[in-house]
């Protein structure tokens, strides 16, 4: 009964039985590879082959769901028989990526006849897919070899074999299916899903992934759930490629990984390789791969231990990054804190990915393009500007999360509350009408109170004026706009509206002053120390901070400030760049409260920066407790903030006396953002 149904129709079946929770028609469309119109015949094909059972197919909450008793779903499995990787439809796009992999995983060559026969395809259609596929391996700096009697095979660096990997997996197989593949139940569902189960048995997948949940779970602070998927199959590809005797060779990496990722690796591939039995994982290049992944990973930080952005020097970029967005869009970014230490935080182990050379996927971007046009050109330009001098070329994948944080500042801004607009158009009632009907639907943050003439819209009771034409003083500002409100005129109205002032509100925004902060900044400022110290890294600055705060009184153990600090100088750069600045940050309870030290190196030392060193002249440490006074924390931000902003305040941390840094710091704690 079932040969009625193609192969397609069947596994479009045996997903909607496996799936009690509904099936996404878009995602359906798309694993299928086949448009909304081939998949509603599919549909109506499959619905007229349930037709002799109890089982309808319904749209609920726009999924498609099979309803059906369980005793009816088990007659209609017994009758559609199994669905396995062979009687399962591949589609054109699948079988180029089975066959790229194939190529890819294995050492030596492979004759077409057999791919052939593995993949189910004829060799005139596999050879057309190698034509496609060897300008695709070239671009990642590998080559197809074909050679008739020979077979066909792919030539390249380890390194760059495994990211070829890398890429095909994740262009076929969604983030939400490759986490399901590190479950228990699993999600074998893909064509690819069910290559992997292939080349690397499914134990050893179970066991990759209970060891990357083990290690990185347990790493301090925690991976991302997201980049622990990623992890995860990067490890299962060494796995793959090691057991065919593909290794990374030492002259394939540089030298520039971190020791905390090395460290990490370590832990990670000495697991791996005791749980798959395969020694080589754990060997000297093999960790510094790993560690090169691990370079780009997100943490989760928790309140307790969030002080400052983790990584300094991002901080700086993103102020930076801000600024000229602002400069281009003439919209205030710079103002949104959130906006800018949402970036710090993004930027982080961005960065060291583009540093790395390591892909960057962003699904949204081409819907960020069409949603945010203007935004996404004003970050492109701008990160140009901001990240070209470092040698760092950002791809349009992190330009498009860029535009994305800047689109979720703009939408706080204008969801905030609605302004009260007044309409001032002298050429007609049409032209008013349709200038208030743009503004409702262009501009939903302003409430068009009234049409009014140009005679008395010096004296109106709102908060702007939109006007056709250009109009004497007003008590409020005005925005002279065309009845069509075009886009120029759009953001001429949004510079506008983010300069008005807003009423007051019950709670604190990023960079206004809480309850108690001024008497927190003259505490903080009034007991800042400076000091001079000799050291050759930052590991040994680190261990003089400890030892100085024990002398001073402040701890009864070095041992707690410093692990807390090396802890957050693990997790990014702490040079600001060009400064000759670095600051390290934590909350620990060793310490008996906040604390401001600046220590001055009696010769400039050596740090990693962004892209290359940099030297570092003075190192500013701010310290504050777990459990922290909020007027505390807000006053360590304020100076944190104005590091990035004021060339005054470093130049005094670098050089000006004692009293002169704590006039310096206040003034950062209490004026910043009036």
């Amino acid at each position: 009964m079932a040969n009625e149904l193609t192969d397609r129709q069947k596994l479009l079946l045996f997903e909607l039985v496996r799936r009690p929770e509904g099936v996404d028609p878009s995602e359906a469309a798309r694993r299928l590879d086949v448009s909304r119109r081939t998949l509603q015949r599919d549909l109506r094909a499959v619905a007229g082959w349930l037709r002799p059972f109890r089982a309808r197919i319904e749209s609920q909450g726009g999924r498609l769901c099979l309803l059906a008793s369980p005793q009816e779903l088990g007659r209609i499995e017994a009758a559609l028989g199994p669905v396995t990787a062979r009687s399962a439809a591949v589609t054109p796009r699948q079988r180029a990526a089975l066959l790229a992999l194939w190529l890819l995983a294995e050492p030596g060559p492979l004759k077409l006849a057999y791919l052939g026969k593995v993949l189910d395809a004829a060799p005139a259609s596999l050879s057309g897919d190698l034509n496609d596929l060897a300008p695709w391996l070239r671009a990642r700096h590998l080559t197809l070899v074909r050679r008739q009697g020979f077979g066909v095979l792919v030539e390249g660096s380890e390194v760059a074999r495994r990211e070829a990997m890398a890429d095909i997996v994740y262009e076929q197989i969604s983030p939400y299916q490759l986490a399901r593949m590190t479950t228990r139940e699993g999600d074998l569902s893909h064509p690819v899903a069910r290559w992997l189960v292939q080349f690397v048995q499914d134990p050893v997948l179970r066991a990759v992934a209970d060891v990357v949940e083990a290690v990185l779970g347990a790493a301090e602070p925690p991976v991302e759930e997201a980049d622990r998927f990623e992890v995860w199959l990067y490890a299962v590809i060494q796995c793959l490629r090691a057991a065919r005797r593909g290794l990374v060779r030492g002259t394939d990496l540089d030298e520039g990984a971190r020791p905390g990722d090395v460290a990490l690796a370590k832990e990670l591939l000495s697991s791996v390789a005791k749980a798959t039995g395969l020694p080589a994982l754990s060997t000297e290049p093999e960790i510094r791969y790993m560690a090169r992944h691990l370079a780009g990973l997100r943490v989760r930080l928790d309140d307790d231990f969030r002080l400052l952005p983790s990584n300094v020097t991002a901080l700086d970029l993103a102020h930076r990054f801000v600024r000229a967005v602002e400069d281009i869009t003439r919209l205030p970014f710079a103002s949104d804190h959130l906006l800018v230490s949402g970036l710090a935080q993004h930027l982080a182990p961005a960065l060291d990915r583009v540093r790395a050379g390591l892909p960057i996927r962003n699904p949204l971007l081409e819907t960020v393009k069409a949603r945010y046009p203007e935004l996404f050109a004003a970050a492109e330009s701008a990160s140009r500007e901001v990240f070209a001098p470092h040698g760092l070329r950002l791809p349009d994948e992190e330009i498009g999360f860029l535009a994305m944080h800047l689109g979720a500042s703009r939408e706080r801004r204008l969801a905030e509350e609605k302004w009260r607009a007044v309409i001032v158009c002298p050429h007609g009632l049409s032209s008013a009408r349709l200038l208030a009907s743009r503004v409702r639907k262009e501009l939903p943050e302003i409430s068009v109170q009234e049409v009014a003439s140009a005679k008395s819209a010096a004296h109106l009771n709102a908060d702007l004026v939109l006007s056709t034409v250009s109009l004497p003083e007003a008590d409020v500002p005005v925005v002279v706009v065309s009845p069509f409100l075009t886009e120029e005129d759009l953001r001429a109205v949004r510079f506008v509206l983010a300069k008005l002032e807003r009423p007051a509100r019950t709670s604190p925004e990023p960079g206004e002053a809480l309850p108690g902060a001024s008497t927190w900044a003259l505490r903080l400022a009034s007991s800042a120390r400076t000091s001079s110290i000799r050291a050759q890294t930052m590991d040994d600055v680190i261990q003089l901070v400890g030892l100085d705060l024990v002398r001073q009184g402040r701890a009864s153990d070095a041992g707690p400030i410093v692990a807390a600090i090396e802890r957050r100088e693990r997790l990014g750069s702490v040079v600001l760049p060009g400064r000759q600045l670095a600051v390290l940050h934590a909350r620990t309870d060793g310490i008996d409260g906040p604390f401001v030290g600046v220590y001055r190196l009696e010769r400039p030392m050596w740090t990693r920066g962004v892209g290359e060193d940099e030297p570092v002249a003075v190192v500013l440490v701010l310290l504050a407790r777990v459990q922290e006074d909020p007027g505390a924390i807000d006053g360590l931000g304020r100076i944190s903030a104005a590091l990035v902003e004021s060339e005054a305040l470093v130049e005094a941390l670098k050089s000006a006396d004692e009293e002169e840094v704590r006039r310096r710091l206040y003034d950062a704690m209490v004026r910043l953002g009036e």
